[in-house]
């Protein structure tokens, strides 16, 4: 998929013209902030209508799920065109597999994938210490795999299943207050506002427990995390799963992360935790999903 250039589109408060400019910067989005309003990045770009040269600041947000463009005044509407964030590669082919394949128990696939890590590890400890350092850090990594898959299937299985929880995650989520769907689209397809939302559900990084946790609390009106000690304990391996994933295991002085199996039985006991808390809370919802 080729990415095109993203662009901002607003009609001029001043004369009507209509201004079309390019972004000229994407601001970053901080994947280690500890709460997702610090994660977002800013810009601040300056846009001249050439028809009545008034000037415009507009402000560009990188709301993590895509990228947010607002004037000033707070009442011109500013469209963001070829959003680069929004728009994974192979959007349609994801979505289409995700619509056919998500699981029936993703507590059940959680349980699945968590146990080969913990059997693996065990039956690597007597083994070479370098080996088993490598292993623990493809592992740890793997939890957080399964953890993701797991949030991920809870969520868009709630929200496309529940339109309560659907209608609740929209008007909970500030993120998405300045989207719009076209009436054309609405007009020629009934199912425009759930697969808006499922494709906004897509695109999370749902890694990041403090920006997950929102969602979940508007969807479901609960936290993800069963009690502080849990969420302090995953918000500390966050920064070792970056490590892992981005600089071969090292951190940013260079130095190795050393994992061990008691870390890995830490981490897993706490994801272990923040599922159990959320099946329980589903087990008891009026209609179970």
């Amino acid at each position: 998929m080729v990415h095109k250039t993203p662009s901002m589109k607003f009609i001029c408060p001043g004369c009507g013209a209509t201004i079309h400019e390019i972004i000229e910067e994407v601001p970053a989005y901080d994947l280690m902030a500890d709460r997702g309003a610090d994660a977002q990045g800013f810009v601040d770009q300056t846009v001249d209508c050439s028809e009545c040269d008034r000037q415009f600041i507009v402000a560009i947000r990188n709301t993590g799920a895509g990228l947010v463009a607002e004037l000033q005044d707070g009442d011109t509407p500013v469209q963001v065109i070829d959003d680069p964030i929004s728009y994974p590669d192979d959007e349609w082919e994801v979505e289409a597999y995700q619509r056919e394949n998500l699981p029936n128990d993703p507590g059940q696939i959680f349980k699945f994938a968590t146990y080969d890590i913990d059997f693996i590890a065990s039956e690597m400890e007597s083994g070479a210490h370098g080996s088993i350092g490598a292993l623990n850090r493809m592992l740890l990594v793997q939890y957080f795999s399964a953890i993701e898959a797991y949030l991920s299937d809870r969520l868009i299985g709630l929200v496309l299943d529940d339109p309560q929880s659907m209608s609740a995650l929209v008007k909970g989520n500030k993120e998405w207050t300045a989207d719009k769907i076209s009436v054309v689209e609405l007009a020629s397809n009934p199912n425009a506002f759930r697969d808006w939302v499922h494709a906004r559900l897509r695109e999370l990084m749902y890694h990041n427990f403090v920006k997950i946790d929102l969602y979940y609390r508007s969807a479901m009106g609960s936290t993800i995390f069963p009690d502080e000690a849990t969420k302090k304990t995953l918000m500390e391996f966050v920064p070792v799963r970056h490590d892992c994933v981005h600089r071969y295991g090292r951190d940013h002085d260079g130095r190795e992360r050393s994992i061990s199996k008691a870390n890995l039985e830490t981490l897993g006991g706490a994801l272990e935790d923040v599922v159990n808390h959320l099946e329980g809370l589903f087990a008891r919802r009026p209609h179970n999903t």
